[in-house]
């Protein structure tokens, strides 16, 4: 049977391509909240519960392009978020087992004025949305600031580019079959970024979640569910280290319809409790964001995401994100 085994692995390796490939349309979009001072901690991205194969690498490019603007104040607090950050993110997964999954994700964060502010508030007079008081403030200025009893604990007004803090991975496959796939993901944050400049926490955080990705429940639509709900703990750092809290809990929830073999369609709501004790909605509230989008396929293995995220409780993330995803595949 020996030499037969390369013709059958080649069989089975051409049966399986098209499902593979349908795997990495179908993933849930690499993002998450992007407001500068929640994504300076540990918060995972949504991911698949199906992890790379043994030996083999998974390589992903994420671009983040989210437009920031909440002013407030309440009590003894003020908080300025006004301004755009750019997030551009290097994702690698290794399959060490059949089971175990290895990874590393290296950010490179970039805060502006931007030039986005004139778009959005065009839009907005357009469909004759609110603007929550852009017109009140010149456009494409940079103010990441929060004040307490009028002592400032957060300043960025100029631009500023960096390395952001990286993150070490590791996924356990629970159970798997072709319908159905449930994983553990863990990660650990570690204080590279410079918390002065909101491109980091200088804090180490741990991460922990179950994962499942379902294709059974509404398989003769073509549509795929990912799910997924963690713990998120935050060691001491120095971005409003007082009014942080300790624990949070996050969830996402993805919905993904293979429209043809080249192209899909997705939905995806991305959750979490509050990062702060504050009465601050920008800081103190449970957040929600929708992202809408899809993905096509560049070559054989390579895709393509293409996705706008909004804050569905509004101010509590960024006004508007427009993300890009480059999928190498596995290799």
């Amino acid at each position: 049977m020996k030499p037969f085994r390369p013709v059958l692995w080649s069989l089975l390796s051409l049966f399986l391509s098209p499902f593979l490939q349908a795997d990495e349309l179908n993933a849930p979009f690499a993002t998450n909240n992007q407001s500068p001072f929640v994504q300076v901690y540990g918060l995972p991205v949504a991911q698949s519960a199906e992890l790379t194969a043994v030996g083999k690498f998974n390589t992903d490019f994420q671009i983040d392009v989210s437009n920031n603007f909440a002013i407030d104040n309440i009590d003894n607090e003020a908080i300025s978020i006004d301004g755009e950050s750019y997030r551009f993110n290097l994702q690698v997964r290794y399959g060490l087992t059949n089971k175990i999954e290895l990874g590393v994700d290296i950010p490179y964060l970039s805060h502006k004025g931007g030039s986005l502010d004139s778009l959005i508030e065009n839009w907005h007079d357009f469909w004759g949305l609110p603007d929550g008081g852009r017109s009140n403030y010149p456009r494409n200025q940079l103010d990441f600031s929060y004040l307490q009893n009028d002592q400032s604990l957060a300043a960025v007004t100029e631009s500023h580019s960096g390395i952001g803090d990286i993150s070490l991975s590791l996924a356990y496959q629970l159970s798997a079959n072709e319908k159905r796939q449930w994983a553990l993901r863990t990660s650990v944050k570690l204080p590279v970024g410079d918390a002065d400049q909101l491109s980091g926490s200088d804090s180490t955080d741990v991460a922990a979640s179950i994962n499942l990705t379902d294709h059974s429940l509404t398989q003769d639509h073509d549509l795929t569910l990912h799910a997924s709900g963690g713990l998120l703990w935050m060691g001491n750092g120095q971005v409003l280290d007082d009014q942080r809290k300790d624990w949070v809990a996050f969830g996402s929830l993805t919905f993904s319809w293979l429209a043809t073999q080249n192209f899909s369609l997705k939905l995806q709501l991305d959750a979490h409790t509050a990062f702060y004790d504050s009465a601050l909605t920008e800081l103190g509230k449970n957040s929600v964001q929708l992202v809408l989008g899809g993905a096509v396929r560049l070559g054989k293995n390579w895709t393509l995401d293409l996705a706008v995220g909004e804050d569905i409780v509004v101010d509590t993330a960024s006004d508007v994100v427009f993300h890009i995803g480059i999928n190498a595949g596995q290799w």
